[in-house]
């Protein structure tokens, strides 16, 4: 896909996760319509000229839904979506991103390096992309559910008794935590997406 339409989509999704204005919509779809009219993928086409001629009352909710369902079925675009609100807690992290990114694989990930690991390539859904975007819904919920408490009870599960874990530097770990230094799981998840170039991860931040 050309470069002006993967823009448009990154566009798009940076308007729904609030990061700029409605109105910026519809210039996106102007240009989407122009530049996937003879698209291979007449989905892509049928997206931007339906919500081109939406009225201006567009519904948000609705155009997540058919986002959604556009990068979903076509992969090749190179756009994945975390559903913040799927995170409670560190096993419903794993459990979005499998869903995400491992559904056609016979084994899972559950671990922060095997979720580093995941981004660099070589399985999962986008196993072959040079570069693609992790669009991350409703990302505070997820924040919070990955915040201060949820660390706190995953370094006292790693000191406890006959834990095979490293404890002196779980120990640290919880110390830094407890007093305002150390960083929250959330946190090093977000340090982990940084870390690779590849990836754009488009979220709330402002």
């Amino acid at each position: 896909m050309e470069t002006k339409g993967s823009n448009q989509l990154t566009n798009i999704a940076n308007v729904l996760v609030g990061n700029l204005p409605k109105a910026t919509l519809d210039a996106c779809f102007e240009i989407l319509v122009r530049y996937s009219r003879d698209s291979p993928m007449p989905q892509l086409f049928s997206f931007a000229d339906k919500w081109s001629k939406a009225p201006a009352s567009i519904s948000m909710t609705e155009l997540w839904e058919d986002f959604t369902k556009l990068i979903s079925f076509h992969p090749e675009l190179g756009f994945v979506i975390i559903e913040g609100k799927h995170i409670a807690d560190i096993p419903s992290f794993y459990a979005e991103i499998n869903r995400v990114y491992m559904a056609d694989e016979n084994w899972k990930i559950g671990s922060l390096d095997g979720f580093d690991d995941l981004l660099y390539g070589g399985f999962g859904k986008l196993q072959d992309a040079k570069k693609h975007s992790i669009i991350w819904k409703d990302i505070d919920d997820s924040r919070a559910a990955l915040g201060m408490t949820t660390t706190l009870a995953y370094y006292q599960e790693k000191l406890a008794a006959n834990s095979p874990f490293n404890q002196a530097y779980f120990q640290q770990k919880l110390i830094d935590l407890q007093s305002g230094k150390g960083q929250t799981y959330f946190d090093i998840v977000a340090e982990i997406i940084q870390s690779h170039l590849k990836i754009e991860w488009i979220h709330k931040t402002i």
